[in-house]
């Protein structure tokens, strides 16, 4: 795990950075755009503070042109460290009753300060990535389920230069979405948590009902993790042709079936023929690196996946 003066020493780099904003990094491979999905740098034992610039930072040693804004990692270390304290913080973890009240709290306090934040906060990121010439292309982790939340998303999607904003909802949310996303000009990709096994009727976690999600708006496509299905029992190479028409964005990462997250090459995960799909037939989805596995370096992961990607690409 990092330490806070591991956070330092990859930071060292980004202040040199001009102001003005630089050429953009062109990450296209043989017409396959690639990018970054920063959510892998969360929940690796780095520091909040200063977690933009090692995103930052890595995207430029690894040329890395667009990522997908992971919004809990530019939101302030006071509220998520918090909310981490006292050990997992998913949705299946037990914590005694004053953890839990304390989680709850800090979760209302970060509510609070995303509906109030200036969007000034907001532009002052999306420069660090322009000076680095890197675009915000999406923005994921952001809540999206009330017409309130929903409005404050877009603003900020919009201040960062967004152009997809991810949604992880249910059916019946997603419903009640729609027309709400539908009077903003963004794609809205639906994420859902694909497995073939669900029982709940309101996920959005087999085909089916990654369709049904689809066929509730025009704004609405398909942000797919293509790891997250193969652990779910999914055909991924199967599902990416079927439903390339309404992909918008490929989270790239490794699981075996078992769903445990590998390096790449080390799953069961077909990345290379997905990526040989996506670039014989000209596919226009996006590409962006993903990777959740217990790490010591997660920028060297970063770079490892890239070349991985090149290579499968010829």
């Amino acid at each position: 795990m990092f330490s806070r003066r591991d956070l330092g020493k990859l930071s060292l780099g980004v202040l040199s950075i001009p102001v003005a904003a630089a050429k953009k990094i062109d990450s296209a491979v043989h017409g396959v755009q690639f990018g970054l999905q920063s959510y892998v740098f969360s929940g690796i034992g780095l520091p909040q503070d200063g977690i933009v610039d090692v995103v930052v930072k890595s995207m430029v040693d690894s040329r890395l042109g667009e990522c997908d804004l992971y919004a809990p990692l530019v939101e302030p270390a006071q509220f998520w460290d918090r909310i981490r304290a006292g050990g997992p913080a998913g949705p299946a973890a037990t914590v005694p009753p004053e953890v839990a009240a304390a989680r709850a709290q800090a979760r209302d306090e970060l509510a609070k300060w995303r509906m109030t934040v200036s969007l000034d906060y907001f532009r002052a990121i999306r420069k660090k990535f322009d000076a680095a010439g890197i675009e915000i292309y999406g923005l994921s982790g952001f809540p999206g389920s009330t017409e309130e939340e929903l409005s404050r998303t877009f603003e900020i999607a919009e201040v960062l230069g967004a152009r997809l904003v991810t949604l992880n909802v249910t059916l019946s949310a997603a419903k009640l979405v729609a027309p709400l996303a539908e009077k903003r000009s963004f794609l809205v990709g639906i994420q859902g948590r694909p497995d073939m096994s669900a029982a709940n009727p309101d996920a959005i976690a087999k085909p089916e009902n990654f369709e049904e999600a689809v066929s509730l708006s025009k704004s609405y496509w398909m942000s797919f993790d293509i790891g997250d299905a193969t652990g779910g029992g999914y055909d991924s190479l199967t599902f990416v042709e079927a439903h390339h028409d309404r992909i918008a964005l490929l989270y790239l990462k490794d699981r075996r079936k078992d769903r445990l997250s590998v390096p790449w090459g080390e799953g069961d995960t077909p990345i290379k023929d997905i990526l040989r799909l996506i670039g014989d037939r000209k596919y226009p989805i996006r590409c962006y690196i993903d990777c959740d596995y217990k790490t010591a370096n997660r920028p060297a992961d970063i770079k490892r996946s890239f070349e991985y990607a090149k290579a499968a690409l010829g």
